[in-house]
C-alpha cells in the first residue's frame, strides 16, 4: 500500500506546530473585488468622472452592489500592506511544518486579483515529494486565503540548481488538502489536484524548467 510505503519514509516526525495567522482583513472574493475596483481606477473613462461618481459607477459596470463595493473599499484602504501580511504568514506557517530549514523562496504575488503563493523548498527523499508538495499547498492557502492558486516546486538538496518537482494548484483544491493526511493520501487523492505537475522521481524532466508556472486566469 503506498500509504504504508510513505510511513517508512516518513515517520513519526511528521508533526505539524500549532500556528495561528494573522487574520487578513479581506477575504478572496473581497480581495478580488477590492482589486478590480484599483484597476477600474486606472481607466480614462473612470478619471473623467467626478470622484464622488467613480464607486457606483465601477459598481454597475462589475455587476457589484455599491454597498458591498463601498464596504471592500474601505476594509482594502485600511488593509495596509497585503502583500507583506501575506509573507510573513506563508513563512511562519511553513517553518512550522516538516519542510522547517528547507524552504527556498516565499512569495505572494498579488499585483492581479488572481494572486498567487509561490512556495520552494530543498527535497533530500524524492520518494516523499508528493507529500511535501501537499503539505506546502495546503499551508500556503491557509496563511494567504486571498490568493487563487498556489505554486509549488523542489530542488534536490543535494544539487540546488536541479528542479525535481513543480506544480500548480487552485486556492479551492489546496483548502481540502489535509496536511497530517499528507503521508497517506498525496499519491492516492492530494496529488490529483494538482496541475502542470512534473515530477523527477517520476522520469520527468525538469531540466529547462528555470521559471515560474504561470497561474491560468480563473
Amino acid at each position: 500500500m503506498v500509504s504504508a510505503r510513505l510511513a517508512l519514509l516518513v515517520p513519526c516526525a511528521l508533526t505539524f506546530s500549532a500556528f495561528a495567522a494573522e487574520p487578513l482583513p479581506l477575504t478572496r472574493d473581497e480581495f478580488k473585488m477590492y482589486k478590480h475596483y484599483k484597476v477600474a481606477l486606472e481607466d480614462p473613462r473612470v478619471q473623467k468622472m467626478k470622484p464622488d461618481a467613480r464607486v457606483a459607477a465601477i459598481a454597475k459596470d462589475a455587476k457589484f452592489k455599491v454597498k458591498d463595493l463601498s464596504a471592500v473599499i474601505a476594509k482594502g484602504d485600511e488593509a495596509g500592506d497585503l502583500k507583506a501580511l501575506c509573507e510573513k504568514n506563508l513563512h511562519e506557517a511553513l517553518d512550522a511544518t516538516e519542510l522547517k530549514g528547507r524552504l527556498g523562496k516565499i512569495e505572494a504575488d498579488l499585483t492581479e486579483e488572481h494572486g498567487v503563493a509561490y512556495v520552494q523548498w530543498m527535497n533530500e527523499k524524492p520518494e516523499v515529494l508528493p507529500v511535501e508538495a501537499s503539505i506546502a499547498a495546503a499551508t500556503a492557502v491557509s496563511a494567504c486565503p486571498v490568493v487563487s492558486s498556489v505554486q509549488v516546486w523542489a530542488m534536490d538538496k543535494a544539487n540546488p540548481k536541479a528542479r525535481v518537482f513543480q506544480g500548480l494548484i487552485g486556492a479551492s483544491s489546496a483548502a481540502n488538502i489535509k496536511p497530517e493526511k499528507a503521508k497517506d493520501f498525496a499519491v492516492t487523492r492530494y496529488l490529483r489536484l494538482f496541475e502542470k505537475v512534473k515530477n523527477a522521481a517520476n522520469g520527468d524532466d525538469l531540466s529547462g524548467e528555470l521559471g515560474e508556472v504561470k497561474a491560468a486566469a480563473p
